[in-house]
């Protein structure tokens, strides 16, 4: 990738520059020279901006690199053109900003966009609006993102010099980073927690183990040897054995299944023979309850003859009841017409009484109408001076409204006089704070040295308390091994003595063995005589056997080595804590020394004094980074405070001049007021008095006219109503006598039927109807009971007859023998079902405890070989082993720092005339954290290595150089990037003398500028007369910028 222009507007300092790369195509170095803070570092950003919008550095944001001068209308954008290979690129990118609306007034909040066009042979290809479009593309182009583009193609201040001398752990931090090696990390800690994982699974297992055991039911013949095998942990033959007893309980099981089988059929043939003799039984009492319900019936029927006959009277009466109810409808409804005639009588007097009272009220206030007529005169003329009174109203709204004006024209103008008098003297205290840049900016330098002291302080604070932490460990595992090797010491011995007691006992039963088979004349195989006068006699009843005695002894054996296993293992763990106490007093000491506290001050204390000054350099960085905000805060403030003078300056003419033409219209306001208030009458009362007086006329005519149409709107209403009162009365009296013609009817026709009366009703028969009427609704139900009665009479007589031919000749059964019997059946079946059961409940639970011990005893010892497996494996990449504190992320990152130094030195030792060349610390440090990733320089002058912390000033700029520039190179290797044909290096120069830095920059061109152009962002005046070619950036005084070119003669 090369670049070849790249165009900025309104970006940070700059408001139109565009720069040309193509100028320096032919030349292999050129500078980049300004002052401090001119916008030299910016070229880059818009560089960076333009591809990955975002910047070089982490301190500035893209978006705030929009020019403090640039105004609303005024639009940021970045255009940068490359080319690769046969292909020409143009980026147009913006940020998110605000400007101008394109139509109406005020601003707008305009989004950020980008541009990617793609030209072949000055021909557009393809062109990408599109923000994820964009950014893919150009990562598929350039295989790199902004962070790794950055350190390919700028070289920033320092970075590289504190990367050089940073400690191991700050190097991983930077190369993970470059590299993208966490995924090693991950891989290390996803070890670690499988590890946890399966040695917690494997304890899971262990006591799922134990419960599976322990839920074995055992039978009393099995019971002793069970729990003997368990306590030894042996599950294996556990298993045999319950598979043996599982084989006998199947036996047991079927023998009962076929007693049980016999006890059932039993249990059935006898309750069918007393399901026999209960049927028989329950005939018998069933046909005893039939005869005694068909007593109880037959006393009845004297009864029933006397409901048949009421039965008989209510469907006489049932019929005659339509003509009854319409006799008592048609009388009730002749009472209500009566009703209504007297009602309609009383509302025609009361009507006629209200007309004559309405007509008496027309008369009384004839005089109101004359009285409207006046009224209504009288507010005409009052009406006519309504127009004189508005018009004075709103001169006196105007000249009220003209007057507040004024004074807030009046107060404006003060605001701006004292508006413009702030600032001057805003401007006054902002130079002031200007003056302090030098000494702000000095200490900022002290206070990053100050830190990195204090960073690896802390690292070398945090390692000792880890090996504090360690120390504690190994001193608690060391008095758990002292106790549990005193407890297998004693438990050895008590063995040996029980062996040695045991082989005495099996001594002395030998001994007893062959004097009793000694005979006369035999030598005696103890001592040889051939004479026996006092043979060994047996004196106690203990013997031993030889396997006795070799078991004794094994024991003894067993114990032993438990001990000597116990005792190397506490022998190990002492070591370490030597050796770990000889490290944390080393490590000590360097850390009393870096601190300069005395030799006798503990860890605490300096603990105590590192957080504390900790805590003082992050206070005094606060304090340094308030300045440093307030300083650029104070050059902003100074420009636009210059520029707001200005505008106050116009704003204080401006509110004069509207202030002085304000007061010349309240004047005329008030002299036309004058004029319309002398248009009134003399006696005209004010406008307020005069509106009362128009409501107050206003307000009497309506009232009087309200009173006036109420008054004949009565008089029209009761007129009305006495003709409506008329024809009630009319239409009540017609419907009086059609009621009576009704009730006439009605009566004639209940006579008609009431002539020829049943027996129960043949005297006083209407009062008889009377009595029976109420009792009508009830025949339903009599006429239900008197059939219910018959129909058991006939159901009875049939059961009776029935149960009567079943019974014959049947004898009565004896039911106490045979329940007996069954009760004795069904116990038996009960108490064998209970056994079955039992000894299925026992062979199912410990077949299904069986079958999951075996698959748990499987997984148990498979996940134990993992487990011892993982356990290698993680120690070897967590940097755990014994003779390596490298983990696999660590090897993984001096891998690819070997490479950078392999590539580094081939142009460190040109740099240096072959003098010096980087080399890996291999010295072992204290903990993994420090180890691997430390870097040396191997002196040929003095033949051999020191710390790169012992270079001059001028060696640790060529060597940071000769690092970055191949730290570049290998992201470009690793990654898969593109060659950018161009290198910045940002500053680090004016640290060389002149024969060093005549050597860098011939090395950059021969090295380098064979392969790229190289520019150099500097402001030391001595490389302005060493390189001939130069992009000079031009600082205006007031914020801006601007590029110019120096190329050579």
């Amino acid at each position: 990738m090369t670049p070849v222009t790249l165009h900025l507007e309104y970006f940070g300092p700059y408001r139109d520059a565009t720069i040309d790369f193509t100028r320096f195509m032919t030349t292999p170095l050129f500078l980049i020279s300004g002052k401090t803070g001119s916008g030299k570092t910016t070229i880059f950003d818009g560089m960076c901006y333009a591809l990955f919008d975002q910047t070089s550095g982490t301190d500035r944001k893209a978006p705030a690199m929009r020019s403090d001068f640039a105004t609303a209308a005024d639009r940021t954008r970045v255009t940068f053109t490359f080319t690769h290979r046969d292909r020409r690129y143009e980026i147009i990118r913006e940020p998110a900003q605000t400007l101008n609306k394109k139509r109406g007034q005020g601003l707008t909040d305009v989004a950020a966009a980008v541009t990617l066009t793609v030209y072949a042979d000055d021909r557009e290809v393809t062109q990408l609006t599109k923000t994820n479009q964009v950014r893919d593309y150009l990562q598929e182009l350039l295989q790199m993102d902004g962070k790794q583009f950055s350190q390919i193609v700028l070289l920033p201040q320092g970075q590289f010099r504190q990367f050089l001398i940073a400690p191991s752990e700050e190097k991983a931090a930077v190369l993970e980073q470059l590299f993208n090696t966490e995924i090693f990390a991950r891989w290390t800690e996803q070890l670690k927690q499988q590890l946890k994982k399966d040695q917690a699974t494997s304890q899971t297992t262990a006591a799922e183990v134990t419960r599976l055991l322990a839920s074995l039911q055992w039978t009393s013949e099995n019971e002793e040897a069970a729990q003997t095998l368990i306590a030894a942990q042996r599950p294996e033959p556990v298993v045999t054995l319950m598979a043996a007893q599982q084989a006998t309980t199947r036996e047991q099981q079927a023998q009962l299944e076929r007693r049980l089988a016999t006890a059932q059929a039993t249990v059935d043939r006898l309750v069918r023979q007393d399901e026999q003799e209960q049927s028989l039984l329950k005939d018998r009492q069933q046909l005893t309850q039939y005869r005694q319900q068909a007593t109880e019936l037959a006393q009845q029927a004297p009864a029933m003859d006397d409901l048949q006959t009421t039965i008989t009277a209510l469907e006489w009466v049932q019929t005659r009841q339509p003509a009854w109810q319409e006799r008592e409808q048609a009388q009730r409804a002749q009472q209500q017409r009566q009703a209504d005639q007297q009602q309609a009588q009383q509302d025609l007097m009361a009507a006629q009484t209200a007309l004559k009272q309405a007509q008496a009220a027309v008369e009384q206030h004839q005089t109101l109408s004359a009285k409207i007529t006046a009224t209504t005169e009288t507010l005409a003329q009052w009406r006519a001076l309504e127009p004189i009174y508005q018009r004075v109203a709103t001169l006196e709204q105007e000249l009220k409204q003209a007057q507040q004006i004024a004074e807030k024209r009046q107060i404006a103008y003060r605001q701006a006089q004292t508006a413009w008098t702030t600032n001057q003297q805003a401007q006054t205290q902002q130079r002031a704070i200007l003056d302090q840049q030098a000494e702000i900016y000095a200490r900022q330098t002290k206070l990053l040295q100050q830190a990195n002291d204090l960073a690896d302080a802390q690292s070398q604070a945090a390692t000792l308390q880890q090996q504090v932490a360690q120390q504690a460990d190994l001193t608690q595992q060391i008095s758990q091994i002292t106790g549990r090797l005193q407890t297998a010491q004693s438990a050895a011995q008590t063995a040996h003595d029980r062996a040695a007691a045991r082989y005495q006992v099996f001594l002395r039963h030998q001994i007893v063995t062959l004097s009793a088979q000694l005979t006369p004349g035999t030598p005696c195989p103890v001592c040889g005589s051939t004479t026996h006068p006092q043979p060994a006699q047996a004196t106690v009843t203990e013997t031993a056997t030889e396997d006795d005695v070799k078991r004794a002894q094994d024991q003894a054996t067993h114990a032993t080595q438990q001990a000597d296993q116990l005792a190397a293992q506490l022998t190990t763990l002492q070591q370490q804590l030597n050796a770990n106490q000889q490290e944390h007093q080393t490590a000590l000491q360097a850390l009393r020394t870096q601190l300069s506290v005395a030799d006798t001050m503990d860890l605490a204390a300096m603990t105590a004094i590192l957080t504390q000054r900790c805590q003082e350099q992050q206070q005094a960085e606060r304090v340094n980074q308030g300045q440093r905000a307030a300083l650029k805060q104070a050059q902003t403030q100074i420009t636009q405070l210059t520029e707001a003078a200005v505008e106050l300056q116009e704003k204080v003419t401006q509110a004069q001049q509207t202030m002085q033409q304000q007061t010349t219209t309240v004047d005329k306001l008030a002299t036309t007021l004058t004029t319309e208030q002398q248009r009134l009458p003399a006696d005209a009362p004010t406008r307020t008095e005069y509106l009362a007086r128009v409501q107050k006329l206003q307000d009497q005519l309506a009232a009087d006219q309200q009173m006036w149409t109420a008054i004949e709107q009565q008089h029209q209403t009761a007129q009305q109503t006495v003709l409506v009162a008329q024809d009630r009365l009319a239409t009540a009296t017609k419907e009086v006598i059609q009621s009576d013609q009704r009730v006439a009817r009605a009566q004639a026709d209940l006579a008609a039927q009431l002539a020829h009366p049943v027996a129960p009703l043949a005297s006083d028969t209407e009062a008889q109807v009377a009595h029976w009427l109420p009792q009508v609704a009830t025949l339903p139900a009599k006429r239900e009971q008197l059939q219910t009665f018959q129909a058991q009479q006939a159901r009875l007589a049939t059961l009776i007859e029935t149960l009567s031919k079943r019974l014959q000749g049947q004898a009565k059964p004896d039911r106490e023998a045979t329940q007996a019997a069954l009760i004795e059946a069904n116990q038996a079946v009960t108490t064998l079902r209970e056994q079955e059961r039992q000894l299925k409940n026992l062979l199912e639970q410990n077949e299904q405890t069986t079958q999951r011990l075996r698959a748990v005893l499987d997984q148990q010892a498979a996940a134990l070989q993992q487990t011892q497996e993982l356990t290698e494996l993680a120690g070897v990449v967590n940097g755990d082993g014994p003779n390596s504190k490298l983990g696999l992320e660590r090897y993984v990152l001096q891998t690819y720092l070997r490479q950078i130094l392999t590539v580094g030195n081939q142009r460190f030792q040109q740099l240096t005339n072959g003098r010096y060349q980087f080399v890996i610390d291999e010295t072992p440090a204290a903990s993994k954290k420090r180890s691997g990733l430390e870097i040396n320089v191997y002196d040929d002058h003095v033949g051999e290595q020191r710390s790169v912390h012992t270079l001059s000033g001028g060696e640790s700029f060529i060597a940071s150089l000769a690092l970055a520039l191949a730290l570049g190179e290998v992201i470009q290797q690793t990654t898969g990037s593109v060659d950018v044909d161009a290198l910045f290096i940002d500053e680090g120069f004016g640290s060389l003398d002149e024969d060093a830095l005549m050597t860098a920059l011939e090395s950059l061109e021969t090295i380098e500028g064979r392969h790229r152009m190289i520019g150099i962002i500097s402001h030391v005046s001595e490389l302005r007369d060493q390189v001939a070619n130069q992009l000079q950036v031009v600082a205006n005084g007031n914020g801006e910028s601007t590029i110019r070119y120096h190329a050579a003669d």
